[in-house]
């Protein structure tokens, strides 16, 4: 089992969403302590990191398996996620 960590944006990221989504980002995150191969891989400026997919919301996160933990780096809206980071 992993540790999901969440960095300062990430935490900020969460806050900001829905009620809704809050809960369906929870749910995942807790899913992803299990099974921290739940989400896709990325490639360009992300690569090393996954994604998981709540539409229209992205986790994107990196696994450090020598540690058990899993650093979430951002959560937010498909449209501008992958510009911030």
């Amino acid at each position: 089992m992993h540790q999901v960590k969440l960095n300062n944006h990430a935490e900020k990221d969460l806050k900001k969403l829905s009620t809704i989504y809050k809960q369906k980002v929870a749910r995942a995150l807790n899913l992803l302590a299990s099974n921290p191969f739940l989400g896709d891989k990325m490639s360009g400026g992300f690569l090393g990191s996954y994604r998981i997919k709540i539409p229209p919301v992205r986790i994107i996160y990196q696994v450090d398996h020598q540690n058990k933990i899993i650093q979430v780096r951002a959560i937010g809206h498909r449209q501008g996620i992958y510009k911030k980071r």
